[in-house]
């Protein structure tokens, strides 16, 4: 089979072995797969990873081949599947029911190869099967809807949070954006595209910032805020110089929620925090099953976000398309 293979430099098409299963997964057929922040990160070096690797983990397809131990209606099935796989069910974390924490986990992209080709092997836990009402393309955004949805989860909103900023409006945020509606916050958005502004205050985002545009992002949400700041401040940037507009901008004894995964140290104001008595909350993974519903109810849309979609042997091209336009929001692999 094809796959598109990290090399610690470059990402090369090469023909590889099709993945056996064993008892308990299944062999799925790739469609789609969007590429992430994380992919970019690794791509560009600042996330260390094993190579060669094949990325990918926010992927849909179809079951073609399952195990023997596999209830045979899985098969032919439309699925997605969750990017930590080897959870071992019996560590500190798995017996606390924290199965995306577990000691064991390996991450699909990441640590072991994941969807970047044209087929991928999955253990049955990990699968989630994609409705008729959800594209290919769209089922895509199911993992990063999910940690969108997982923001909330791990930080919930109390009677008086009634604002939020959300710095960032990739495909992460503008899903956080929805999300928050949802939630009944009042949105200000933070980026230097005045395209992806646009779009979130046509998705009903209150207020808008171009951080280009502007003396200084702390105080035109002052402005926003009666001069106390954002109840939540949440960061989708991937831009680690972005820390101290994040503290600047949050109320004393508000929150912070950290969602950039760009692999590079940062420093920030702890003094600032401690006085001011700000919480910080970060996650990663979160419930698909929400995301599912959330999709398929037609409560968050997808469609527009996605910016571009290439073919696999375009897979370079795909990668660096992020480099030259700045409005882009989401990009996918199409088998």
């Amino acid at each position: 089979m094809k796959a598109a293979v990290f090399n610690g430099k470059h990402l090369r098409i090469e023909e590889i072995a099709e993945p056996l299963i064993t008892e308990t997964q299944v062999l799925i057929k790739v469609k789609a797969v969007g590429i992430c922040g994380t992919d970019i990160a690794i791509y560009k070096g600042h996330l260390p990873t094993p190579t060669p690797l094949i990325l990918g983990h926010e992927f849909s397809g179809e079951i073609v081949k399952i195990g023997e131990k596999i209830d045979l209606s899985w098969l032919n099935k439309r699925v997605t599947g969750e990017i930590n796989a080897n959870i071992d069910f019996d560590c500190f974390y798995c017996q606390k029911a924290m199965y995306t924490q577990c000691i064991s986990r390996k991450a699909l992209g990441i640590d072991i190869n994941g969807a970047l080709a044209e087929y991928i092997a999955l253990d049955s836990y990990l699968l989630h099967e994609i409705p008729n009402e959800i594209s290919f393309e769209e089922a895509t955004f199911i993992e990063p809807l999910a940690a969108a949805y997982q923001t909330f989860i791990m930080m919930p909103v109390d009677k008086d949070d009634k604002i939020i900023a959300i710095f960032g409006l990739g495909k992460l945020g503008l899903l956080l954006v929805q999300v928050a509606l949802l939630k009944g916050l009042e949105v200000i958005v933070i980026d230097d595209s005045d395209i992806k502004l646009k779009m979130a205050i046509k998705w009903g985002a209150h207020h808008s910032i171009n951080h280009l545009k502007c003396k200084g992002i702390p105080e035109e949400i002052k402005k926003i805020t009666k001069n106390i700041g954002a109840d939540i401040v949440v960061d989708t940037s991937g831009n680690p110089d972005s820390l101290i507009n994040i503290v600047n901008s949050c109320r004393t004894r508000g929150k912070i929620h950290i969602k950039s995964t760009h692999g590079i140290d940062v420093s920030m104001n702890l003094t600032d925090i401690v006085v001011r008595e700000i919480t910080i909350y970060s996650s990663r993974c979160g419930p698909f099953e929400l995301a599912i519903q959330g999709l398929e109810s037609g409560k968050i849309q997808v469609k527009r976000l996605i910016s571009n979609i290439y073919n696999l042997p375009e897979i370079e091209e795909a990668f660096n398309s992020y480099e030259r336009n700045k409005d882009q929001i989401k990009t996918i692999i199409k088998f």
